[in-house]
Parts: structure tokens; C-alpha cells; sequence
């Protein structure tokens, strides 16, 4: 079907929702004025509010689309085998301002030893 259908299907339960709210809500201010005793809702409320759960329900599953399939394979069937046990939160990224197969700079290392210790003597 349409999906403006659906759409209209979920503003209808949700209305219908909202109304079977506020009778709730009038009948117990009802109830409170006559200063009856508290019993359950009426049956007529309760039913709205089922029939109204249902169809806001049926609704938003159709308004949703299409659903991924849970089976893992669907998705591994699709990528190269480079790519199967990737995991980018195990990227190790060298520092700034260092090649990655360069060897470290022993004068940079020094420099930075007494750039820091300065630091720490002007705190």
C-alpha cells in the first residue's frame, strides 16, 4: 500500500490514544466529584485503548520499511575477505610529525626531556 496510508494510520491511533487518555483521566475526576468508590475503568475505555495500541502498532511496523535479515551471513556474503576481520577501534596511528617505518630522532627526544622538565620548573 501507500505509505501516506500508513502514516495516516499511525496519526489515527495515536489520536485515538490521546482521546482514550482523556476520557480515563475525566472519568476518574468523575468519579472523584460524586465521591464514588474507585473501581476500573469502563470497558468502553479500555477497549479503545486496546484497539487503539493495535492499529498505532500495526502502523508504525509498516511505516518502518523493510527489516534486516538477523542471519550474519547475509551481510559477511558481500564483503572481500581483506575486509572480514577489520577492526578500526585497533588502529594504532603514530605520533605527529613521525613517518610510521622511520626511526625515532634521539636529539628530538632529548630537546623534548628538557622543553618539559622547563615546563614543569615554571609551575
Amino acid at each position: 500500500m501507500v505509505p501516506w496510508l500508513w502514516k495516516g494510520l499511525v496519526g489515527i491511533g495515536l489520536f485515538a490514544l490521546a482521546h482514550a487518555a482523556f476520557s480515563a483521566a475525566q472519568h476518574n475526576s468523575h468519579m472523584r466529584l460524586t465521591e464514588k468508590k474507585y473501581g476500573s475503568l469502563p470497558i468502553d475505555i479500555v477497549l479503545q485503548t486496546l484497539l487503539a495500541f493495535a492499529v498505532t502498532c500495526y502502523g508504525v511496523v509498516h511505516t518502518a520499511g523493510d527489516f534486516k535479515d538477523r542471519d550474519a551471513t547475509s551481510e559477511l556474503r558481500n564483503m572481500k575477505f581483506d575486509t572480514l576481520r577489520n577492526r578500526p577501534s585497533f588502529y594504532v596511528f603514530p605520533p605527529p610529525g613521525r613517518g610510521r617505518f622511520q626511526s625515532p630522532d634521539t636529539s628530538h627526544s632529548s630537546n623534548l626531556s628538557t622543553s618539559s622538565s622547563d615546563m614543569l620548573s615554571k609551575f
